[in-house]
C-alpha cells in the first residue's frame, strides 16, 4: 500500500476553527483595541504535562535494566544498551544534539542498529549521524524511503517481509510488528520484551486527542488494528514518538475507547445530516465541492461537540484537532473502511 501522505501542511488551530466556526474551538473575540486575543483552549490535564528536565534540556528515562527513553521538547525516541552495542529506534531530527549526548552519558558503547518505525521525517531524518549503524526497516517503508529520495532518510539495509519477526542482537530480544497499514504504510513498532517496552510511533499520544486528521493517517481503520498490536505486547513502558511522557497500558486502552467512541459517533452523524438537503439548499446545487464542504463541515462541528462533552475532562486537547479528525473519518468511512467496522 503506497504512502498518501507526506508533508503536513495546514493553517494555524485558531483560523481553521474559525473558519468551521466551531463552538469548543475557544477563539477569542476580538479584544478592545480591535486586535484579535488569544486563542483559548481547555487546560491539560496535569497528567500530560512535561516532567522536569535536565540542563540540557532533555529527559532521560530508564525502562527496565538496560532501556531508555528520550523526550526533547515533543519528539521522543527509544534505545537499548545490549551487550555489543546500541539499538535505536527512531531519531527525530530535532534531537540532533541530544540524543547523540543522552547514549554517551549512559554507556561508550556505538549505535549498532536503527529501527525506521516508518518513513516520516520528523521520527527518523536523524539517522545519519549514526552511519555505521545497521539502519533496519519493514517492506513498505523501505519502499517509501526509496521514493522519497532524500540522502537524510537512506535505504535500510535490512527489509523485514513478516508481520511478525523476532530478532536478537547482542543478546536482546526484540519483536517487530507490522499490524497492516496504519498511521503509514509500514508503521511497525518495536518491542523489547525484557524490558517491558513498546514503541509505536503516532498511533497512541498518551493521554491526548489525535493530532490533525489522525496525522494525515495512510489507513484509518488500521489505527484500530495498531491500538490492538501494542495491547496484544507485554508491556509496562509505551512509547507514541511525540509529546511529553511515556504511556501506560491504561492509557493505550483509553486511546482506543476514545477512536471507537470516535468512529462510531462520526458514523452516526453521517446519518443524521443529510447531503441532499444541503445541495438543494445552495444558490448552486451543482457545486458539488460546495456541498460536500458544509456536509463535512456539519458534521464536524456536531462531532467535535460530542467528544467534548464526553472526553474534554478526561484527555488533553479534543477541542483543537477533533473536526479535522472528523472530517478524515468520514471521508474514510466513505470510502476505504471495510463493511461493518469496526
Amino acid at each position: 500500500m503506497i504512502n498518501r501522505r507526506h508533508v503536513l501542511r495546514g493553517s494555524g488551530i485558531a483560523a481553521g476553527a474559525a473558519a468551521l466556526g466551531l463552538a469548543g474551538a475557544g477563539i477569542s473575540p476580538a479584544s478592545a483595541a480591535g486586535q484579535p486575543s488569544p486563542p483559548t483552549f481547555l487546560p491539560l490535564p496535569d497528567s500530560v504535562k512535561p516532567l522536569p528536565v535536565n540542563a540540557d534540556g532533555y529527559r532521560l528515562e530508564r525502562v527496565g535494566r538496560n532501556g531508555y527513553v528520550l523526550i526533547y521538547q515533543y519528539v521522543q525516541s527509544v534505545f537499548v544498551v545490549t551487550r555489543t552495542g546500541v539499538v535505536l529506534v527512531d531519531a527525530p531530527p530535532l534531537t540532533s544534539e541530544v540524543l547523540p549526548a543522552a547514549i554517551a552519558s549512559v554507556t561508550n558503547k556505538p549505535v549498532t542498529h536503527f529501527f525506521y518505525t516508518h518513513s516520516h521525517a520528523d521520527h527518523v531524518a536523524g539517522v545519519t549521524n549514526y552511519p555505521r549503524a545497521t539502519r533496519i526497516a519493514h517492506r513498505d517503508t523501505a519502499t517509501l524511503l526509496t521514493l522519497h529520495n532524500d540522502p537524510s532518510r537512506p535505504k535500510p539495509q535490512v527489509v523485514i517481509n513478516e508481520d511478525h519477526k523476532v530478532l536478537y542482537i547482542g543478546g536482546e530480544e526484540i519483536h517487530v510488528v507490522y499490524p497492516g497499514a496504519n498511521h503509514e504504510s509500514g508503521n511497525i513498532l518495536v518491542h523489547f520484551p525484557a524490558q517491558g517496552l513498546t514503541a509505536m510511533s503516532d498511533v497512541v499520544m498518551p493521554g491526548w486527542a489525535p493530532y490533525r486528521a489522525w496525522g494525515n493517517a495512510d489507513y484509518l481503520p488500521g489505527i484500530l488494528a495498531a491500538h490492538d498490536a501494542i495491547l496484544g505486547t507485554d508491556f509496562t513502558t509505551y512509547v507514541g514518538g511525540h509529546i511529553y511522557r511515556t504511556g501506560t497500558r491504561a492509557e493505550v486502552k483509553q486511546s482506543r475507547e476514545f477512536f471507537l467512541d470516535f468512529w462510531t459517533t462520526t458514523q452516526k452523524t453521517l446519518g443524521n445530516i443529510s447531503l441532499p438537503e444541503i445541495q438543494a439548499s445552495l444558490a448552486e446545487p451543482l457545486n458539488g465541492w460546495a456541498a460536500q464542504k458544509v456536509w463535512i463541515d456539519r458534521i464536524a462541528q456536531s462531532v467535535m461537540s460530542e467528544m467534548i462533552d464526553r472526553w474534554g475532562t478526561k484527555i488533553a486537547a479534543v477541542d483543537t484537532f477533533t473536526a479535522d479528525c472528523a472530517g478524515a473519518a468520514a471521508v474514510s468511512i466513505l470510502t476505504d473502511a471495510p463493511v461493518d467496522f469496526p
